[in-house]
């Protein structure tokens, strides 16, 4: 029996490739000859870069870039050298978890980080590049990503714009996109985003987003001004018009720069990863598919890691199973809907510390129950061993005539 094992990190517990080994391990516990196949992933966000070098064999480079108020850092990006393609968050330059909130000044910050880091992956000659955008803690357009690339931006008297000064950009009357680094034309690039707000306007990155990087309600007028005077400018001068487009207001309006700019699409993160790690090639002769992350609820169904690789599985015709420490109750919406189970991991009553401590061992001891649970299903349906491939259909089939 093969089993597709595509589970998201449980956050602040087990990175993606320690849940999918763990899941492994219990599954064999129980049946030794089964095919544990093995692929960590993730939805875009926190956790993609690890992800990806865990499932596709990367490496993790270190490069020297600066925070989004222009302090120095070390930040990290993945390396895929069998594929060129690099994998970027954009939060390891200009994350809002490395700004104290007292130090959140969106009139003073820039996205110059992320452009730094851009320079260095493309001295390795990268043929594809996955950008998770989310957790900025900037509200600039992405003009100072755009600057650190080559970009410079000038008032009607010829003033150049700061790239740590976003309010400046309502002056701006034109832009120069020519010392852009014709490589980046032979890179794609792809926007793990799961944002579709417009650059600017009541559902723009500034309305929706600003706020919660230090935006203050007074502002919230000047840099929306701000961002259409510099995404009026994106449209005239980058590939093609780029402002409304779904993502563009993402991470601060840095999916704005990266399409038009650098010729970027954006796609939904859940989907780039799964593509990115060949996911319906591993489910094209799998029986079960297990997933699973640190909490399943309602908003598991708007772009999770698992319900996004159930959807997967459901094409192929595969039964799917959750894990999760946290479950949600009414939950019978996404059972409805495609997955065959979900299963919470904590196995007993406690306090949040220790269920975080005993993460990786409850989850273990569940994903055995499940496949203990599964022969005794197996066993009332009819008789045999779960991987004998000709006992009776139950209640969950397995593909490929395999039931339980």
């Amino acid at each position: 029996m093969k089993i597709v094992i595509a589970p998201d990190s449980f956050k602040e517990t087990m990175s993606a490739a320690t849940v999918a080994h763990t899941m492994s391990q219990a599954v064999r516990s129980v049946w030794p000859h089964a095919d544990c196949v093995e692929v960590p992933v993730a939805d875009g966000g926190e956790g993609t870069t690890d992800s990806l070098i865990d499932a596709l064999g990367g490496t993790r480079e270190y490069v020297d870039t600066v925070d989004a108020l222009g302090r120095p850092r070390t930040a990290t990006y993945g390396w895929i050298p069998g594929q060129r393609l690099a994998v970027l968050e954009v939060a390891q330059a200009v994350g809002i978890e490395h700004i104290a909130p007292n130090e959140r000044r969106p009139r003073q910050s820039g996205t110059a980080g992320v452009g730094l880091m851009l320079t260095q992956i493309l001295t390795r000659q990268p043929r594809h590049l996955i950008i998770g955008l989310g957790g900025s803690a900037t509200n600039d357009g992405g003009w100072g990503m755009c600057h650190a690339l080559g970009v410079r931006a000038y008032t009607g008297d010829n003033t150049p714009i700061d790239p740590y000064a976003p309010l400046d950009l309502t002056h701006a009357t034109r832009i120069d996109t020519s010392h852009i680094d014709p490589a980046w034309a032979d890179v794609t690039i792809t926007l793990a985003c799961d944002v579709t707000n417009p650059l600017t306007g009541p559902t723009g990155a500034t309305a929706v987003f600003g706020p919660q990087k230090g935006v203050q309600p007074k502002d919230i007028d000047a840099f929306d001004e701000a961002l259409t005077q510099w995404g009026s400018l994106l449209d005239a001068n980058g590939i093609a018009p780029v402002t409304t487009l779904p993502g563009a207001g993402a991470a601060g309006g840095l999916g704005a720069a990266f399409m038009g700019c650098l010729g970027a699409t954006a796609s939904p993160g859940v989907d780039t990863v799964l593509d990115a790690v060949n996911l319906d090639a591993h489910l094209s002769d799998a029986d079960l598919v297990l997933t699973g992350e640190g909490s399943i609820d309602s908003q598991t169904r708007f772009g999770k890691t698992p319900w996004g690789v159930m959807q997967r599985a459901r094409a192929h015709g595969i039964p799917t199973i959750a894990f999760a420490g946290n479950v949600a109750h009414d939950l019978d919406d996404l059972c409805d809907n495609g997955f065959t189970a979900i299963v919470p991991t904590v196995r007993e009553v406690c306090d949040l510390p220790t269920a975080l401590a005993t993460a990786r061992e409850s989850l273990y001891e569940s994903v055995v129950m499940m496949c203990r649970i599964l022969n005794a299903a197996s066993n009332v349906a009819g008789s045999g061993a779960v991987d004998s491939a000709e006992k009776p259909t139950g209640d969950v089939t397995l593909k490929g005539g395999r039931s339980c």
